[in-house]
């Protein structure tokens, strides 16, 4: 698709220097609470650190856009009734790759793309991440490895394995 898109541009600005590239890649989360399995026991609105569940007794919780997907919830629930899910879509070597993922294992944070905005020490709600020295220094002792650093990071500098 991309060779395609760039043949058309070269048709029709054929002397400008055009480079067509699509986003290295798309990560989207989602959260559910399967009103089957949930007890009504309200754990996860006692454990979430930005309160994005609030109780609507008696359905499930409802959980608001404020989730920033850090898996404490899950971890809490008794009877496993929570379940999130992280996608990625990525272009590599112009194949579309779709990973579909529960929960993250690895931080990988890349000083050489990174701007320092600081954007992502301003936004983690367990506030794992600090400034030092010109760079960005991660506690993981704090970290949950939630990715919502990698998702709000305009640089593309952080990135959850």
């Amino acid at each position: 698709m991309i060779d395609m898109v760039s043949k058309i541009l070269k048709k029709y600005f054929d002397n400008l220097d055009i480079n067509f590239e699509l986003d290295s890649q798309y990560i989207s989360n989602k959260i559910e609470i399967n009103p089957e399995i949930c007890i009504l026991c309200n754990r996860c609105l006692e454990v979430c650190p930005v309160t994005a569940i609030s109780s609507n007794f008696p359905e499930v919780p409802d959980i608001d856009n404020k989730c920033v997907y850090c898996n404490t919830c899950v971890e809490t629930c008794p009877v496993d009734a929570i379940k999130i899910t992280k996608t990625r879509v990525r272009v590599e070597n112009g194949n579309l790759i779709i990973e579909n993922r529960l929960k993250s294992k690895k931080l990988d944070y890349n000083r050489k793309k990174c701007v320092m905005c600081l954007v992502c020490t301003k936004n983690c709600p367990f506030e794992a991440i600090s400034e030092s020295d010109d760079t960005i220094s991660f506690d993981m002792d704090k970290c949950v490895l939630c990715g919502h650093c990698e998702e709000i990071c305009p640089a593309k500098a952080i990135k959850l394995e």
